[in-house]
């Protein structure tokens, strides 16, 4: 396989960067039987504090919102612009990088809407963690840099720690409310 090597890398996140989904994540702690429901957004926050990982046993988590086709999502039409602007440039090599464990249901929506996926990567990492997506990109195609398009702001840490091991510039942009937050990495008092 001969894929492009040295160009800018743009990724982009599926669920609440390309397609408002209106999915939640159903969280049940069996020990106390409290059930809540988490977006996409604060599921990744409550990952990344560990609560999880510590006693993974108590928690059954529900992510039936986040299989197939997602049938009530809209384009974020920002970032599906985006979108196709990239996979237009030759300069550039395009993927898709979802937490989903399933990429049936974003390969059909991208291609409903009309997005060339025949000029995409798509992955999926199954998990909160999407280092390995990140790592197994930047070995496979050499970027000269990163571009990655996201709503979660530990997501795009995630990405800018892998690509700081390999000395690779990277660029986050958060989606967030279905519009580009160009403010996100402005502390509150600048």
């Amino acid at each position: 396989m001969n894929l492009p090597k040295n160009k800018q890398l743009i990724i982009f996140d599926f669920d609440e960067t390309l397609c408002t989904t209106q999915g939640l994540v159903k969280r049940i702690n069996k020990k106390t039987s409290v059930e809540d429901f988490l977006t996409p957004g604060k599921y990744s926050a409550w990952r990344e504090t560990g609560e999880y990982d510590k006693n993974p046993n108590i928690w059954d988590l529900d992510f039936s919102d986040f299989t197939g086709y997602p049938e009530k999502g809209s384009p974020i039409l920002d970032t599906v612009s985006s979108l196709r602007d990239y996979l237009m440039d030759d300069s550039c090599i395009v993927a898709l990088v979802t937490g989903r464990d399933e990429l049936l249901g974003p390969r059909q929506w991208l291609s409903a809407h009309k997005l060339d996926i025949s000029n995409m990567i798509l992955m999926c990492s199954g998990d909160p963690n999407k280092r390995p997506c990140f790592e197994s990109l930047i070995n496979t195609l050499l970027p000269k840099s990163i571009i990655i398009y996201e709503d979660c702001p530990a997501y795009i840490s995630q990405c800018e720690e892998v690509s700081a091991k390999y000395k690779i510039p990277c660029a986050g942009i958060l989606i967030g409310d279905g519009n580009i937050r160009w403010d996100w990495k402005i502390k509150k008092g600048e």
